[in-house]
């Protein structure tokens, strides 16, 4: 194995572990070469460059290769710096790879977890030696991961289940002692997980030690707004965020890897971010060139990110469609990653090479301001770690599903993932099915857990195994708003003849609205799919195809509401906010409680479910606007017989269903914000 490894880099960068010293004179040049500028001179940093002079990208100009050193590289690397081998009195004279495997193997798979000292990083390293692996916990800190490694043999770890070895990512002698000490304890690595990161922006230490005060009551969208708000970007703090996120990543992979081939189930884990995604720059070329993995190469992720720091340092990030909108550094570095584990999957097959998305969690890059603990973080990037050896590789894994789920996990990452609220019957049941049938794991959710787990069940006694039950109380995933007395007759021959109105008004005259059932509708309809849609929003925005579909109803178009003011408000989509949407609710519950629904202009028979879609589908294109990397819409499956409509309904469950899932499987760049009525895009109104 050994031998093979030094045909792939003969007496190159990683050759050092490999082979006795070489001659003295010139080390390998790495990082030392003059760097292409395929994009025209470096702008003038005392005023912009127009941007009509500067070249597509891509474009080379004749004798336009700038002759200035690579910064970057050399602030990692130094000039001409190749990863050093110790003296042989300090490694008992030549010893291979192979030979230190020989003499001492490791019973236990070997996990190696950089930034391990707190955070997600201490946690993966707690659930890695909790699951029977040996860790290499590293911290650039010694005294604060010495402490962290005390911590875990504390909760029960042995002590050679985790040992620390100091490591800063961005120190090419201290990367180099890493790997020597792995190669001379264990002769092998088996997990690499590249956590260490950092946030890119400058923070207030005064106000980070008050966020949690300041964040009370905000939601997902305003802590991010807040954080963005209170965070300064510098060209210093953009600089080390690209040497740490992407080129320290880098560093510590490639002198790893020779390890990490020894290994006979090799994994490299690169803790990535949402914040990575493409959809983040606006340049659709930038878009194209990280994307074109079949041609893109780690010198030209490296030429991209040159131009990035040109263009910071001369405040063009806007201009040239670089990620705006706060931490540009960090999506930018962090995109560079992404792009950098699809070509390393591509070029060593045999090791199982993915990124994902941990969530957003409570740490200190999130001044502690996320929705997952460290703790659910780090079981994502654990469960993406110990995929089995077939499992995928070259993916950017995001896990829509925080709570621990039942079933096999194994296939998750490389299938798209579908929540369905109130998936135990009716349309839901149907959506469940269909989803799963077209080949996506489905979480079905219900309030009900006897009914729920029945309903997964009968769906995997159809072969459709990518089904998983989760409890999720919302009040009820629909409710119709009205009270029905028991025993009401529903056999469907009394409805032949009838069209829909005659239906609709005999279903009316089977129950009766009241101030309960009233609030409880719109708590449920609009509320609890509210609650659930903020919920899931963080992991949403991981996804790089996330939509929300929210079935609603033709008895939520604003044409049922009689106050001509009101529907204008409603439909008035650019200034109407979400606290105006729950003042109307509230004014409508007020009235509905004083009997004065019609000299107000509400609607009359089922009042309460049409005021209540009449905010989903309201609520819906706000966060369409909001959100416009996601498509977001609603979905009117049609009259449909089930328990709402007490069976009176025209289509089957399947037929109602078939109109969502429609909705569901649009294709990316489809569009947002928009009302679906039986599979066609409709009117609000």
């Amino acid at each position: 194995m050994a031998q093979e490894i030094m045909d792939l880099w003969p007496c190159k960068k990683f050759r050092p572990y490999l082979c006795p010293p070489q001659p003295t004179g010139p080390p390998p040049v790495w990082a030392s070469t003059q760097r292409a500028r395929l994009l025209g001179p470096k702008p003038n940093a005392t005023g912009p460059r127009p941007r009509q002079t500067r070249p597509a990208l891509g474009q080379r100009k004749e004798g336009e290769r700038a002759e200035r050193k690579d910064e970057l590289m050399n602030h990692l690397l130094g000039r001409g710096v190749h990863i050093p081998r110790p003296a042989a009195a300090n490694r008992g004279g030549t010893t291979t790879m192979e030979a230190a495997a020989i003499s001492n193997p490791p019973s236990k798979r070997i996990a190696l977890v950089t930034g391990g000292n707190k955070g997600v990083g201490l946690e993966t390293c707690r659930q890695l030696a909790s699951r029977g692996l040996r860790v290499v916990l590293t911290a650039r800190n010694e005294a604060r991961g010495l402490e962290a490694v005390d911590g875990i043999r504390r909760s029960g770890a042995a002590d050679s289940d985790v040992v620390f070895h100091q490591l800063d990512v961005t120190d090419a002698a201290s990367v180099a002692r890493l790997a020597d000490f792995v190669r001379d304890q264990f002769g092998r690595l088996d997990i690499l997980i590249n956590n260490a990161g950092i946030s890119g922006v400058d923070r207030d230490p005064v106000l980070v030690a008050k966020v949690k005060d300041q964040i009370e009551g905000m939601d997902v969208d305003q802590r991010v707004e807040w954080m963005r708000e209170n965070s300064k970007e510098t060209y210093d703090e953009a600089k080390s965020c690209i040497t740490t996120n992407y080129y320290g990543a880098k560093l510590v992979t490639e002198a790893l890897l020779p390890l990490l081939l020894l290994s006979s189930s090799g994994r490299i884990v690169n803790v990535s971010s949402g914040f990575g995604l493409l959809r983040n720059f606006n340049s659709e070329d930038l878009r194209k060139q990280f994307d074109d993995i079949d041609s893109l190469t780690e010198k030209r992720l490296e030429e991209l990110l040159d131009l990035f720091l040109d263009d910071f340092k001369a405040n063009l990030i806007e201009a040239h469609g670089w990620p705006t909108g706060g931490s540009s550094a960090y999506k930018v570095a962090k995109a560079a990653l992404n792009a950098y584990t699809r070509i390393l999957a591509k070029k060593y097959p045999t090791l199982r090479i993915n990124c994902l998305t941990p969530g957003y969690v409570k740490t200190d890059i999130s001044m502690h301001m996320g929705v997952l603990t460290p703790e659910e973080g780090a079981s994502n990037s654990v469960k993406v770690a110990l995929l089995p050896d077939d499992g995928p590789t070259v993916a950017f894994v995001h896990l829509l599903v925080r709570h621990k789920m039942e079933g096999d996990i194994s296939s998750l990452p490389t299938k798209r993932v579908a929540v369905v609220t109130g998936g135990n019957r009716g349309i839901g049941l149907e959506v469940c099915r269909q989803l799963a049938a077209d080949g996506i794991t489905v979480v079905l959710t219900a309030r009900d857990e006897t009914r729920g787990v029945e309903a997964a069940e009968k769906l995997r006694g159809m072969g459709l195994s990518s089904i998983v039950f989760h409890q999720l109380e919302v009040n009820n995933a629909a409710v119709g708003g009205m009270e029905y007395a028991q025993g009401v007759d529903a056999n469907e021959e009394q409805f032949v003849g009838m069209d829909v109105l005659q239906r609709l008004q005999w279903m009316r005259k089977q129950g009766r609205e009241t101030y309960d059932t009233a609030k409880n509708g719109v708590q449920t309809n609009y509320y609890g799919a509210k609650h659930v849609i903020q919920g899931l929003l963080p992991l949403l925005l991981s996804s790089s195809e996330g939509k929300i579909v929210n079935v609603s109803s033709s008895l939520g178009l604003l044409r049922f509401l009689g106050n001509e003011d009101l529907r204008k408000e409603l439909d008035d989509i650019d200034n109407l906010t979400e606290e105006r949407l729950d003042e109307v609710l509230a004014s409508f519950l007020k009235d509905f409680e004083a009997g004065e629904l019609e000299a107000h202009g509400w609607p009359m028979g089922s009042a309460a479910y049409k005021v209540a879609k009449v905010a989903m589908n309201a609520y819906t294109r706000i966060s369409a606007r909001k959100h416009p990397a996601l498509r977001i819409n609603c979905a009117h499956p049609g009259y449909v017989k089930t328990d709402l409509t007490i069976n009176s309904g025209f289509l089957t469950p399947e037929e109602g269903a078939r109109n969502v899932v429609t909705v569901a499987l649009l294709p990316d760049g489809g569009p947002t914000g928009a009302f679906f009525d039986e599979g066609k895009e409709a009117s609000f109104v």
